[in-house]
């Protein structure tokens, strides 16, 4: 039942005993620095070519500096490249909300150590959904920020136009001090929030079952509330136009390292970076103008004021060892599900909200940029 990589630090990492997080123990995700150490990124090969880190990334101090104590760090997908979180080098971390399912990636290790009462929060990252999708599928508190509103300085880069250090809690009130803790940039919303809608445009793609669950559960909170459609396009043409941009920045950002230094990487992950390394500037171009006008579209269907809800994921969690084919496909419905707060920056928070007969599946609060605050202060209406 492991969660923590073989180079997580064997003894605790802390400043002070005072502060905000005093005493919370915590983990954070296998790519960032921390110093005297080094990281993975979910792969060996990387580990054994990293240079040690000669301070902790900026995210990192901010939390110790408030008295939290770091006690470990998690596995992840390799390269972050994936949202199912099974990692072929250093196994599957164990989803004891979900057993014998996955726990959702790339944040595995982070998400799944909350199964157990050993830690009281956890640090993952996310671009497509890497923190969102774990929450959902272990039963968590997790928070895609608003983009750039958390330093990411010292975080290995993905894909950098899409990176985000969120968190993870089971315990709502720890959720909200890691956010007056981290969300420290002086960028934030000036709107006051005026109601919740239903995205029923994201809803129509859920299961049957995650929908009865959903409706059963919103219409008894709130009968009369109002249901709109985020986006006129296709989902999957969205998540299509994301996984273009986001596999160009790792054409720049992680496959000239691969090409260089030749690592052994798992099938799952080595046929995404075959398909990144065909994608063009064309298509990309193609991709960033399309980005234009989704923000546009969306910024117009749910505008600053309103927050938008609708489950985190389509399903619950799948079961672990499926074929690279099966995974694919859950991948490709999750993105769908993902992609839109990727691709507007806009903040995206997952609660643990109810099960079906495999497991948990997180209820999303989707804002308009710089609403974190505000979506953290809404959690506790629903």
């Amino acid at each position: 039942m492991s969660y923590l990589v073989p180079h997580s630090p064997k003894n605790s990492i802390f400043f002070n005993k005072t502060g905000t997080l005093k005493n919370l123990k915590f983990l954070v995700k296998d790519m960032c620095e921390i110093k005297n150490f080094k990281t993975s990124c979910g792969n060996p090969d990387f580990y054994k070519k990293c240079k040690t880190a000669n301070d902790h990334a900026p995210f990192l101090k901010d939390l110790l500096n408030e008295g939290a104590i770091l006690k470990g760090v998690t596995i992840c997908d390799e390269f972050f490249y994936s949202l199912i979180g099974e990692n072929g080098h250093y196994g599957t971390p164990t989803n004891l909300n979900a057993p014998s399912c996955v726990p959702g990636g790339s944040s595995s290790g982070s998400a799944a150590a909350l199964t157990t009462n050993l830690y009281d929060f956890s640090i993952g990252s996310d671009t497509g959904g890497s923190v969102r999708v774990p929450a959902s599928f272990c039963g968590l508190f997790g928070i895609r920020p608003t983009h750039n509103r958390i330093n990411t300085e010292g975080v290995y880069p993905m894909a950098p136009s899409f990176d985000t250090v969120g968190w993870f809690s089971k315990d709502v009130h720890i959720f909200k001090k890691i956010g007056s803790v981290l969300l420290n940039l002086n960028e934030k919303t000036e709107f006051s929030f005026t109601e919740f809608v239903i995205a029923q445009d994201i809803l129509e793609l859920a299961n049957i079952d995650v929908v009865k669950l959903f409706n059963n559960y919103i219409n008894n909170k709130f009968p009369e509330i109002k249901k709109i459609r985020l986006s006129k396009h296709d989902k999957e043409k969205i998540s299509d136009n994301f996984r273009i941009l986001q596999g160009g920045e790792i054409k720049e950002n992680i496959i000239p390292w691969i090409l260089e230094n030749k690592p052994k990487i798992s099938p799952e992950i080595n046929a995404r970076i075959e398909m990144a390394k065909k994608i063009t500037n064309d298509q990309i171009n193609e991709a960033l103008n399309f980005r234009t006008k989704l923000i546009d579209e969306i910024d117009k269907s749910l505008p600053k004021g309103i927050i938008a809800i609708f489950p985190t994921t389509p399903f619950s969690s799948p079961k672990c060892g499926q074929s690279d084919e099966q995974l694919g496909s859950y991948r490709k419905k999750l993105m769908e599900f993902t992609s839109i707060a990727g691709m507007t920056s806009r903040p995206q928070i997952s609660m643990p909200k109810f099960k079906d007969n495999t497991g948990p599946i997180g209820i999303s609060l989707l804002g308009w940029q710089y609403s974190d605050e505000i979506l953290l202060e809404n959690i506790t209406n629903l």
